[in-house]
């Protein structure tokens, strides 16, 4: 038996899953079921990447400890990949004990073997992408992929002898033994490997970045993210006592942001600790929706398990490995989806499965024994074609040679009128077109499951492999049709839109007094007036506005947010702020109110909830708008004015 070992990037839990993880993850459950069909032994690995300063950050944001953040996050992928049917064998996370004793017997043999040493390291950094990056990767100073300025650090640190490994890699993608697709980025990848690698940071000072794993040959100094995350590759095998079996990884699938990295310090990594390296790597494109980037700070991130709600999983998953070829940038539109979902899963596929069992039903409800097959119809699938196309791993083109063999069956049926012809005619064609379902169904397992089971259990036959892909297989068919297999829609469903502005007590409040914060760079405790009471919040804003910038200014806050410590020092409350993809803030503010005064939309909230969480106002959605702020087209306001922003920011920016 060959063994199949495939990876997705674990998801960073600094956000919450969208399509365009599950895209991956999709992708990567075809490929993990096509190779069961054909008989293979099969390890699926996914998981999440729960380390480094953007997690570090979002937490303190929280005001919750990052362990408690990254449990939730990862939860909530974990929920999410059930309700998309995967069958992964492992989910790993780097926050897993036994990985970070994995990781930290790595770093100690990568030490004692002389590829790590203490020295100082000066880049440029992106926090976006956890990378140092070099000047030939910027535009304008800017980050590529993040549009921010990306600062210049210098500071002591552990490096890596990445710059060993150049050389090596070069011969080894070149050869094809460590294989890059599709083949521009492979090319992309030599193009950089020609400038020269260089030695890379490894760690961090733990008194800036103290959520990582400890360097176990220096406590000052926790692991940079990236070592840490790859790791996973191997201990998520480990930790199922499979590594012998399976290393190394068949296929390993990322988004093109993360190649460079993958195609050097992984490759490094496992050649300086003489671990095979992986056979290929797949690299998809970029995310948009409805042709926009898909952002934070537009909200316009979609949530597989909204689709999964509104259409099933299936559609999502035929959707997105039709709609979007492996390895191209890809668009999420909702109408597409309905359309496909219209079009081709309800009457292509649906259609053709109701109309046969109903023939066989009426005129066959003892049992349709096996017949001849008629060859015009059985020649119309093009197995090789289809095993081809997954083997270059074109799922898109495989969905089309499967739909068109679907629509040969359902010409079939309109051409040769099978309720018009005599008993033994009749029979030959509609046990023709029923084994015809039945490779469908096979075939179709790997991208839609679900559809798949429904249709073995109305044909009453068990799941099948490649290897039953012949026609005349089955003996008699006792069919039972059981429903339709796609409800049609007529339009498209928008998201449900939140309807709980009202639990919100939204205050206008004076900020009284701003103190460092003492174990936090970037934190403010801010004392602030609401009128009648004092509240203190922490706040990051010291990176955006000087003490005396916001002294006596008058900001908007949550009044009734849920009480949080943040490093160790009490939070009543949280200020409102937008931020663009620069990283640049601008606070909430009034210039004619009072403190204490409400801010709402239509009216005064008369019975707000007592304590409302974070999530719940995420949900909610402000956005801006010509430099105000707008909740569902309404506009936010005291009694005396309308809320504007103290900087100018950019419309549909999200409130935070």
């Amino acid at each position: 038996m060959t063994k199949f070992y495939i990876t997705t990037p674990i998801y960073y839990t600094n956000s919450h899953p969208h399509v365009g993880s599950a895209y991956t993850t999709i992708a990567a459950d075809v490929l993990a079921r096509w190779n069961k069909l054909k008989g293979n032994d099969v390890f699926f690995l996914t998981g999440t990447d729960e380390h480094g300063q953007k997690i570090q950050e979002a937490a303190e944001k929280e005001g919750i400890p990052p362990k408690e953040f990254v449990d939730k996050i990862a939860e909530e992928f974990k929920s999410s990949f059930k309700k998309l049917n995967l069958i992964n064998n492992n989910f790993i996370r780097t926050t897993n004990p036994f990985h970070e004793k994995e990781v930290k017997k790595i770093l100690q043999e990568l030490y004692d073997n002389g590829f790590i040493y203490k020295g100082n390291y000066e880049s440029y950094y992106c926090v976006g992408c956890e990378q140092y990056l070099t000047e030939s990767d910027l535009i304008d100073g800017k980050c590529s992929i993040h549009k921010t300025v990306s600062e210049l650090r210098k500071e002591e640190a552990y490096l890596f002898k990445l710059s060993k490994f150049g050389g090596q890699l070069k011969k080894l993608i070149k050869s094809g033994e460590y294989k890059i697709l599709p083949i521009e980025k492979r090319n992309e990848v030599l193009s950089f490997l020609e400038t020269g690698l260089k030695d890379i940071s490894i760690s961090r000072l733990k008194e800036k970045i103290y959520w990582g794993i400890e360097l176990p040959f220096d406590k000052n100094h926790t692991c940079f993210v990236w070592v840490d995350a790859f790791w996973n590759y191997i201990t998520g095998l480990k930790e199922k006592n499979q590594f012998e079996k399976f290393w190394p990884a068949d296929v390993q699938l990322m988004s093109k942001d993360i190649l460079r990295v993958h195609a050097t310090i992984w490759p490094a990594l496992l050649l300086a600790t003489g671990n095979k390296l992986p056979k290929t790597l797949l690299i998809h494109g970029y995310f948009t929706v409805n042709g926009h980037k898909m952002s934070k700070s537009l909200g316009n991130a979609i949530s597989p398990d909204y689709i999964i709600k509104n259409y099933g999983a299936d559609a999502l998953r035929y959707f997105l490995m039709r709609n979007i070829p492996f390895g191209q940038d890809g668009d999420f539109s909702e109408t597409l989806l309905v359309k496909r979902l219209n079009n081709e899963l309800a009457n292509d596929l649906g259609n053709l499965v109701s109309r046969v069992l109903t023939l066989i039903e009426k005129n066959f409800p003892e049992g349709l024994k096996k017949s001849d097959i008629d060859k015009d119809l059985s020649s119309k699938l093009n197995l090789e074609k289809i095993n081809s196309s997954i083997d270059n791993f074109e799922l898109h083109n495989t969905l089309n040679e499967i739909w068109k063999f679907i629509n040969e069956c359902n010409r079939h049926i309109n051409q040769e009128k099978p309720w018009e012809l005599e008993d033994k005619e009749k029979q030959k064609h509609l046990y023709s077109l029923i084994e015809s379902i039945r490779i469908i169904s096979i075939l179709l397992s790997p991208f839609i499951p679900e559809t798949s089971d429904k249709i073995n259990k109305q044909l009453n036959v068990k799941p099948g492999n490649l290897s039953d892909i012949k026609f005349g297989l089955v003996k008699e068919y006792k069919v039972k049709k059981e429903g339709i297999l796609f409800k049609k829609r007529d339009q498209k469903e928008e998201p449900p839109k939140s309807s709980h502005f009202e639990d919100l007590d939204l205050r206008v409040a004076k900020i009284r007094e701003i103190k460092d914060h003492p174990n936090a760079d970037k934190l403010y405790i801010l004392k602030l007036d609401l009128g009648k009471e004092e509240k203190q919040i922490v706040s990051g804003l010291k990176l955006a506005y000087k003490k005396d910038d916001l002294k006596d200014k008058m900001i908007v806050m949550i009044n009734n947010l849920e009480s949080s410590n943040i490093r160790g020092v009490e939070s009543h409350g949280m200020l409102l702020a937008v931020e663009d993809d620069n990283q640049k803030l601008s606070l909430l503010t009034t210039n004619k109110s009072k403190p204490g005064d409400k801010v709402y939309i239509d009216q005064p909230n008369s019975k707000p909830l007592k304590e409302i969480k974070f999530n719940d106002f995420k949900k909610l959605k402000l956005i801006t708008k010509n430099n105000k702020i707008y909740y569902q087209d309404k506009q936010l306001k005291t009694n005396k004015e309308d809320i504007s922003l103290d900087k100018e920011m950019p419309d549909n920016l999200i409130v935070e």
